[in-house]
């Protein structure tokens, strides 16, 4: 497929229109294409079409690689076309100009004047020193000025955007971390000063991971039988599956004149007992190209039909419940609610799940207040 693609140079040099060619890299045999030296290649390929078709070359990043290949070759024309791309670029490797990325057209832009956002970001944080770094008053004021702090798409990301739609990440503006914001979330009516400190002392003193029990280690046990598939992930794979069939598939592509005769007669004697006496059976490939066919189908209808049966048991009741406890199992572990631990340490797993539940729904529900409220 060749897809035509047009995009205006930054500098004005080289061409607003050209050309990309996508092609597969396996073949139908299943052999995969040598990429070795894919970028020589293709400008080997497009001062050929230059040449062929009466174009302007082009002098790219290999010149020198290329008019080497070309000499290389046996064939008249290429030696010519070897002689033409020396006369015009021998020792010339240069880069293409006039090829950005796309982040320094953001800096060229923001360089030129022509961004909003260090406008936006300066103005915020001005206002967010004014506010004495208390994030409830900071959101009324900014609202005043046509401001609106939404959440993202990104889970602990939030959002401030302007009137006209451009907008930049809450915690960045504020120079916080992002778990420094959601700790703010909680207290919007204290400045950051009074808050932050003496939750991050808190996290100083950090209590260790619990060590596994063995009533914690029989229990992850019990919750890994239920939880694991039928089948695991590379027996869900049709490339996988083929891979000891193909091995029959090379006694074929081997096989002598006697060997394909004989093949070929018992497959006749299949048919003509199907056809006098109804007598039923599967005849087997008779050519490489055959067999590769014939496996290919059916690793495939078996991998869709093995990745159905994983698809439905992770859909189960049963296995959606055993997941949600492996997971509260393991926070437990890492809780710095002293009952939780006390729990877990005397091996009471329920009554730690439990008590872990209820802080977070607790806490949760603390969230959605302060978040309506904002």
């Amino acid at each position: 497929m060749i897809v035509e693609h047009q995009k205006p140079r930054a500098g004005g040099l080289g061409f607003e229109r050209h050309r990309h060619m996508v092609f597969a890299e396996c073949l139908e045999t299943q052999r995969v294409l040598d990429s070795r030296f894919i970028k020589i290649r293709n400008e080997k390929v497009a001062r050929l079409c230059e040449l062929a078709w009466g174009h302007p070359l082009t002098s790219g990043k290999h010149n020198d690689k290329v008019i080497q290949h070309l000499e290389a070759s046996p064939h008249a024309a290429m030696k010519q076309a070897a002689a033409h791309l020396k006369q015009a670029f021998w020792g010339g490797e240069v880069l293409l100009q006039a090829t950005f990325t796309d982040a320094a057209h953001q800096t060229t832009k923001r360089r030129a004047g022509h961004s909003v956002l260090p406008a936006m970001r300066a103005e915020l944080r001005q206002l967010w020193q004014e506010t004495g770094c208390v994030l409830q008053t900071f959101v009324e004021r900014a609202g005043e000025r046509g401001y609106l702090v939404t959440q993202g798409d990104k889970p602990g990301v939030w959002l401030i955007e302007n009137a006209e739609g451009y907008h930049l990440a809450l915690h960045r503006v504020l120079r916080l971390r992002r778990q420094d914001l959601e700790e703010l979330m909680d207290e919007q009516d204290r400045p950051m000063t009074a808050t932050l400190p003496r939750r991050r002392s808190g996290r100083g003193e950090t209590l260790p991971p619990l060590p596994a029990t063995s009533a914690y280690q029989t229990s992850m046990k019990k919750l890994a039988d239920v939880i694991r598939p039928p089948w695991k992930r590379s027996d869900c794979r049709a490339e996988l599956l083929a891979r000891p069939y193909l091995h029959e598939v090379h006694k074929l592509e081997s096989q002598t004149g006697e060997e394909r005769l004989a093949a070929l007669l018992a497959a006749l004697i299949m048919r003509f007992l199907a056809i006098l006496f109804g007598v039923r059976g599967e005849i087997p490939p008779l050519t490489a190209q055959a067999a590769r066919q014939r496996i290919e189908e059916k690793t495939q209808e078996r991998a869709q039909a093995r990745q159905e049966a994983v698809r439905a048991h992770f859909e189960t009741d049963g296995v959606q419940a055993a997941l949600k406890r492996r997971r509260l199992l393991r926070s437990c572990l890492v809780s710095q609610n002293l009952a939780v631990r006390q729990a877990m340490q005397a091996e009471q797993l329920e009554l730690a799940m439990t008590l872990l539940g209820k802080q977070k729904q607790t806490t949760h529900e603390k969230r959605g207040v302060n978040k309506r409220e904002m």
